[in-house]
């Protein structure tokens, strides 16, 4: 029983592998466009979020 995966947990590592592969293609300006979207109130400094989980190793394409 310890090999089998939940279907949760797959499912969630496989929208993570897309959330940052659609990350990495995202231009400069995109990820400017995207900060300024998720910044709230007008009165915050903007700043592009890059989200980590400690210790995982990079990802590679």
């Amino acid at each position: 029983m310890a090999n089998e995966q939940n279907p949760a947990v797959e499912s969630l590592r496989r929208e993570q592998t897309t959330q940052r592969k659609e990350e990495r293609e995202l231009t400069p300006d995109q990820k400017l466009e995207r900060a300024l979207k998720d910044t709230f109130p007008a009165s915050d400094p903007v700043a592009e979020q890059v989200p980590i989980t400690p210790g995982a190793a990079e990802e590679q394409k």
